[in-house]
């Protein structure tokens, strides 16, 4: 007998194991949808069902879920562990994931080299170099992969080691910055210390760098090797001053990263600044996306989760709200680490502080995203091709609005951008013909028929999406416009009251987050169609005054209007011009002056 779906969800959820593991939700195509960690299996997935004050997001969920699959796990830190890993890689619809940012620069020793190379990138590679930042400024990440070089007189050149035959060392042996390892000047061994300082460094582990230092300055001067002494001098010298210049201390003395986050419509912008030894020595930026209904508490659990993975773990972990499962965490942190970490909430005067600095960095950062984003369409453009699943990216858009005052002066405007930019040599204005009073459906309809009709006449290549400036209600009117002339034509609309976005009038409209890249980018091409429509609907309208003002004084013609509008400019300086300022219009005459001046002043 064929079971319902209900019968079927009923039979997995009374079989679930009261055991700890990760459970796997999929959708009716069986696309993994959410996966999520329980200490009991049974307790939690039963609790999607069983619930009635579910948030939006999980009620959406829990009306997609056909099939349930879990895996049993010995521990609660296991399923914790595998839940990210299944996260990471099947990147579940409804799971918060921590995003991969391009926009960032980092640091990356190449540590699979043979001779290590500090630089400066954008891109990650899942190899065994070591990578520090995010930095939000490119210039502050430049300059400090700089000056790690500077500093330990690393090779950045590409060249093969050892040299070929009468091929010389490079410019920066010679001029002091860089140690001659392609020379052999010092050897591989030697080479590879200098960049485990170099690691060190860039951790925040400044002291044991100079002692490291001090340590090979004495052997070589005991060697009689004065001249490798004297450059481990130098950067001894060269890295307390620079550790002097950039030193912020906590007093505890202590490694400590300290984390905050905003969430803001489905994006969560995390923030953390990481001490070592008491020194501030960097600050990471990381975006989660999908974030709309999650909680702080979620995302830092999530974070801390991956973040921790692959680098150094402080002894104490601080953040503003508290975390899920923080003695899973910290327990699993612990474990990894050799030694006892914490995770608690900021508490002391000094503690808050720095989580209210780290606050004023988020706010700082969503700025220069917002901007960023608004003057790179190209993520636009990419975000609607996944948004409205599309088969490309719409090179090429086109808008339509509307603008008429209770029907009169009806004017549609059509505005075309090209890879998310406006292209102002393919607007378009059509002045409404059919239509006497208001009726947007209708002129949206003689507007797109008209466009269409012009292109598939000329036989020109059509859009990759047509965007109506409305609702449902719109978007069937212009859908069957296009039936006549292009039926494949993807066709949206965006109502402006909720910003919802129409793809079928017969469906529930799609509702993206407020900072979607999709979204911002339809709402930049809807108002620059009303823009240019309002502004021709302005000019037909003040054109249409004036004539009919003019038109009405007796026995003037078209020849008298111009005139007086040339000279005077406006109406108003017309209807407020004297008999003599009248008769002062070059072929105007006295009498007719006098006559208009009667006219407005009687």
């Amino acid at each position: 007998m064929h079971m319902t779906e209900n019968q079927k969800i009923a039979q997995i959820l009374s079989s679930l194991p009261d055991e700890p593991g990760v459970y796997q939700m999929l959708d009716s195509g069986g696309k993994i949808i959410y996966i999520g960690k329980a200490n009991s299996l049974k307790k939690r997935v039963t609790s999607y069902f069983t619930k009635k004050d579910h948030d939006p997001k999980t009620t959406v969920l829990v009306k997609n879920i056909r099939d349930i699959e879990y895996i049993i796990t010995d521990s609660e830190i296991e399923a914790l562990l595998l839940e990210s890993t299944l996260i990471k890689k099947h990147k579940p619809k409804f799971n918060v994931r921590l995003k991969d940012d391009k926009r960032y620069p980092y640091i990356a020793v190449t540590l699979n080299e043979d001779y290590p190379r500090v630089i400066y990138t954008r891109s990650i590679n899942r190899n065994k170099d070591r990578y520090f930042g995010p930095f939000t400024d490119a210039r502050a990440a430049k300059n400090t992969s700089i000056m790690i070089n500077n500093l330990f007189r690393l090779k950045t050149c590409r060249r093969q080691i050892p040299l070929r035959e009468n091929e010389r060392p490079c410019i920066n042996y010679q001029i002091g910055k860089c140690s001659g390892v392609c020379d052999g000047k010092i050897s591989q061994q030697e080479y590879r210390a200098l960049v485990d300082d170099a690691v060190s460094f860039l951790e925040g582990n400044i002291e044991p760098v100079i002692e490291n230092l001090n340590f090979r300055m004495k052997a070589y001067s005991a060697s009689m090797d004065f001249e490798k002494a004297a450059a481990m001098r130098d950067m001894i010298f060269d890295i307390q001053t620079v550790s002097q210049k950039q030193k912020v201390d906590l007093a505890s003395g202590l490694n400590q990263d300290y984390m905050s986050v905003k969430i803001t419509g489905g994006e969560a912008l995390l923030v953390l600044f990481e001490f070592r030894r008491g020194v501030l020595t960097g600050r990471r930026v990381n975006v989660f996306d999908n974030a709309e209904y999650t909680d702080e508490g979620t995302v830092f659990s999530a974070f801390i989760v991956e973040y921790y993975r692959a680098r150094e773990i402080p002894s104490r972990i601080m953040t503003p709200v508290n975390v899920p499962d923080t003695k899973i965490l910290a327990a699993h942190l612990s474990e990894l680490a050799g030694t006892k970490v914490i995770i608690t909430t900021a508490a002391s005067k000094q503690d808050q502080a720095i989580i209210s600095l780290i606050n004023k960095n988020i706010d700082i950062i969503t700025a220069e995203r917002r901007l960023s984003e608004q003057n790179n369409p190209v993520a636009g453009l990419a975000a609607l091709k996944d948004s409205l699943e599309l088969e490309t990216e719409p090179e090429v858009m086109e808008c339509f609005d509307i603008s008429n005052f209770q029907g009169t002066d009806a004017v549609a405007s059509m505005v075309q951008f090209k890879t998310g930019r406006p292209d102002k040599k393919g607007y378009r204005r059509y002045k409404i013909r059919g239509y006497e009073q208001s009726n947007d459906p209708g002129m949206i309809h003689e507007a797109v028929s008209r466009r269409l009709q012009f292109l598939v006449n000329e036989n020109l290549p059509l859009p990759d999406l047509v965007i109506i400036d409305g609702g449902p209600t719109q978007l069937a009117r212009a859908i069957e416009a296009a039936e006549n002339f292009a039926p494949e034509l993807k066709i949206i609309s965006l109502a402006k009251r909720f910003e919802e976005i129409y793809t079928d009038p017969r469906r529930e409209p799609l509702r993206l987050p407020e900072n979607s890249p999709a979204l911002r980018l339809l709402q930049n091409i809807r108002d620059e169609a009303h823009r240019f429509a309002v502004t021709y609907h302005r000019k037909l309208r003040d054109k249409r005054t004036i004539a009919s003002e003019l038109d009405s004084i007796p026995d003037t013609g078209e020849k008298t209007r111009l005139l007086l509008l040339k000279h005077f400019k406006s109406v108003d300086a017309v209807k407020s011009a004297t008999a003599e300022e009248l008769a002062a219009v070059p072929g105007l005459g006295r009498a007719k002056a006098e006559k208009i001046y009667r006219y407005f002043h009687s």
